[in-house]
């Protein structure tokens, strides 16, 4: 009798935390930190299974910018953009690591003020303009960020 080997099955599902830096701008002081875990949804899961099959149109799979909006409206699944996105900035460095990838962005004294409930990660054709591209992960987030305040986002995505 013989024997039939099955290869093992193996998931692949991306999944990951983002840390937020609040910061008083004038004196450096750290006003808060949060590790946050993300909500990776399915157009981000669409877009990277599309550019694994070697879709290169409107930068397929790749994460370009980062926003912050004031919804209160949980993370879902089935999300496509952020509910009340009042800001957005093209992400300051990426990096990888083995299955771990690093998108970082810095949002200065002038930018995202407001009472910040919910942040994402979109890419595809996303540009400046709010709304549009492909969100990849988003997340909820409950910190107010002024004038006197810089906010750091740092995604680490991990794919496995």
């Amino acid at each position: 009798m013989s024997k039939i080997f099955l290869p093992e099955n193996d998931i692949v599902t991306p999944k990951g935390t983002c840390s937020l830096v609040l910061r008083n701008a004038k004196t450096g002081k750290i006003k808060a930190i949060d590790i946050i875990k993300n909500t990776f949804v399915t157009v981000g899961k669409n877009a990277i299974a599309a550019a694994l099959m070697g879709t290169t149109s409107n930068n397929k799979g790749i994460i370009t910018y980062c926003a912050v909006g004031t919804s209160v409206v949980a993370p879902a699944l089935a999300d496509i953009a952020l509910t009340t996105e009042i800001f957005r900035k093209l992400v300051s460095v990426r990096s990888v690591s083995a299955n771990v990838a690093t998108f970082q962005t810095f949002f200065t004294t002038g930018e995202g003020n407001g009472t910040l409930r919910e942040a994402g990660l979109f890419g595809d054709d996303a540009t400046s303009t709010v709304d549009s591209g492909t969100l990849f992960s988003k997340l909820a987030i409950n910190r107010v960020k002024s004038a006197s305040d810089t906010l750091t986002l740092s995604w680490a995505i991990t794919i496995g």
